[in-house]
């Protein structure tokens, strides 16, 4: 046994070196998706075997000692502040002084936002509301990475409970009872992809802790089903096959199917497999090299992506492969530092519980005044010209709809939108698309406000409103639950129609997944079909229209490149004969459309040379392709006039 050096409460449980295997496989893989999406296209799935060992352990620790009487929440959360917080709080302090001496205004008030969440163990909830995990602008976020930390955290509020209770009243039922709960989060993940809440289960407990709730059942496998001899070699191939398939070639066109489902189960085979010390996949993870890294790698997970963050920020582009060598030997030598020095240390009973969490508790502190002291000052802007401040202000500011204001919409969700019933057969006017739609609800919202029209809006979020084409069929039944519930809502007078005109990207399928061409024919007709099916029902129709814009995230990239003195490479405009080279026959076509309101927002960013992406010396965009929530107003007047041709 190797205690002495082994993992966190090892000696607890007994040292398992294969654990220190998987857990090095988890970080490598997190580490080569995040230096290039190319080397391995599912790496992000390391943080789900994460979960799945920590639910293991955490899970074999509390049983263990609710059998022997010796459960304690005191000492269960004594040992978390030990594994967690000491060496986060040292991270924190350096990413924060990196913070301030790199990150532009907008970007520092987010860094300070998303600490104060770190710290209070909401990342996951911060990160949710505020961006997407795969984006582009996620990786300007330092602390993205510590969302899963939430996700841990929160579940070992009410777990240690669970299980002390169930092992003093009712044993037995232990494992069925993990084991339903378990499955029942997992339903609430499929069902969450299902109305397209992709974001949320990603992001937040309830879809997530099936993936702990998998761990635990491989902890509280009962002794008669423990698989032993060629049985364990068989399922622990099984499980190593399945995570190398997921990593390497994640699931991504199989509907609601959760991504992550061949790397939890073939963890928790591998796991369950390695019990009884006899399979050889186990006994390959327990090779020394592997296991070196699985136990500095909370150390080096922590540290990885923000090393990844501010050399691209800085640099303004992805890191070469000599860069990449130079940021991967940084994250590793501060890695094995803090393993060393404050890990181990602080994991040690040598050191008091009163002294950890002072000392905890303190840094906690600290860190919360400085990212108080970051968003009070709205970023610290004297540290940057004006200039890059006034394009970064825009970063991430298109709108998304409050959780507060989301409805159930028959299979799918709505939103208010000056809707004081919250019901939303009392809808007169419904605003009905994808984000490129959900991005205008404020200016909308004002207009209805003024016009006394309760509305509603309907986001499909990654699909076209679409029913007869659309990118996916997934999208297009997401597409048709939509249209059948606005058929529904005898109230509603008008459906304002918004989405991503760009069709570069994807291709379109047809209701029987047939390729159609990719080109405006087929989307034209498919919004004709749709505007007909509205009238159809009896509703009036308004289309917003295409815009030009730029496709690179340009608030952030320009103000980095002004803040540190770099050319501007990509071009802030458009010119105005390739915009009508694109959409010009489709503006023609929808304008001729004498029954419908067609509003035409690219007029309030075009002039007869360009398309303005700068207007001001303001962003008009958030980041690639979303408006930015202050530049909404230029668009009133026109949305306004569409709306009151069809009243």
């Amino acid at each position: 046994m190797h205690t002495r050096v082994g993992s966190a409460d090892s000696h607890l449980i007994g040292y398992r070196a294969d654990v220190d295997g998987l857990r090095a496989v988890a970080v490598i893989s997190v580490i080569a998706f995040h230096l290039s999406r190319s080397w391995l296209p599912g790496g992000y799935l390391g943080v789900d075997i994460f979960f799945v060992l920590s639910g293991y352990l955490i899970t074999l620790i509390l049983w263990r000692e609710a059998l022997k009487g010796q459960f304690s929440i005191i000492r269960f959360y004594e040992r978390r502040v030990r594994r967690i917080m000491p060496a986060l709080v040292l991270l924190l302090f350096f990413t924060t002084l990196a913070a301030i001496a790199l990150l532009l205004p907008a970007d520092l008030i987010g860094y300070g936002k998303s600490m104060l969440a770190t710290l209070g163990f909401v990342a996951n909830i911060y990160f949710w509301r505020d961006t997407d995990y795969f984006s582009r602008a996620a990786e300007a976020k330092p602390l993205l990475h510590v969302w899963s930390l939430g996700v841990e955290e929160q579940f070992y509020i009410i777990f240690p409970l669970l299980i002390a209770a169930l092992a003093r009243f009712w044993p037995r039922a232990t494992f069925p009872a993990i084991a339903m709960l378990t499955l029942l989060s997992l339903a609430a993940n499929i069902l969450a992809l299902k109305v397209g809440g992709a974001s949320p289960a990603f992001f937040l407990l309830p879809t997530r802790a099936w993936e702990l709730g998998a761990g635990a059942m491989a902890a509280l496998l009962p002794l008669r089903l423990m698989p032993l001899g060629a049985v364990a070699g068989l399922l622990g191939s099984i499980g190593a096959a399945a995570i190398v398939i997921g990593v390497v070639s994640p699931l991504q066109k199989y509907g609601s199917i959760p991504v992550a489902l061949p790397v939890v189960i073939g963890t928790a085979l591998v796991i369950a497999a390695g019990q009884g010390k006899q399979s050889p996949i186990s006994r390959l993870l327990a090779f020394g090299p592997l296991t070196f890294v699985g136990l500095i790698s909370y150390s080096l997970y922590l540290w990885h992506w923000p090393f990844i963050v501010f050399s691209q920020y800085y640099l303004v582009r992805n890191l070469n492969l000599g860069e990449m060598a130079v940021a991967v030997a940084g994250m590793t030598i501060c890695a094995i530092l803090s393993w060393r020095f404050v890990e181990r240390p602080f994991r040690s009973k040598t050191i008091a519980a009163r002294t950890v969490f002072l000392a905890a508790a303190g840094g906690a502190a600290a860190l919360a005044v400085a990212a108080s002291v970051l968003i009070w000052s709205n970023g610290l802007p004297g540290r940057m010209s004006g200039e890059a401040a006034a394009i970064n202000a825009a970063v991430g500011t298109n709108y998304r709809c409050p959780v507060s204001n989301f409805l159930r919409l028959g299979q799918s969700r709505a939103c208010v939108l000056n809707l004081p019933s919250r019901n939303p057969a009392d809808a007169k006017i419904v605003l009905l698309g994808n984000s490129h739609a959900q991005m205008y609800a404020p200016v909308w919202d004002s207009i209805f406000i003024e016009a006394g029209l309760p509305g509603l809006l309907v986001p499909a979020n990654g699909c076209l409103p679409t029913v007869s084409v659309n990118i996916s069929r997934e999208c297009i039944a997401v597409a048709a639950g939509n249209l059948a519930e606005l058929g529904k809502l005898a109230n509603t007078e008008t459906v304002i129609l918004g989405l991503t005109w760009e069709r570069a990207a994807d291709a379109l399928v047809d209701a029987d997944g047939k390729t159609v061409d990719s080109n405006d024919r087929a989307l034209v007709g498919g919004l004709d079909d749709l505007i007909d099916r509205l009238r159809g029902f009896g509703k009036k129709v308004v289309l917003i229209g295409p815009i030009a814009y730029p496709g690179w995230d340009l608030p952030s990239e320009m103000s980095r490149d002004l803040a540190f003195g770099r050319p501007l490479e990509k071009s802030a405009s458009l010119p105005a004969g390739e915009f009508q080279r694109q959409y010009g026959a489709i503006i023609r076509h929808f304008e001729s459309r004498g029954d419908i309101g067609f509003a035409r927002p690219d007029t309030a960013l075009c002039d007869s040379s360009r398309c303005n992406y700068v207007l001001d010396g303001r962003s008009m965009f958030a980041d690639a392709s979303h408006i930015a929530k202050a530049e909404l107003f230029r668009f009133r007047a026109i949305f306004s006039a569409a709306l009151a041709s069809q009243h």
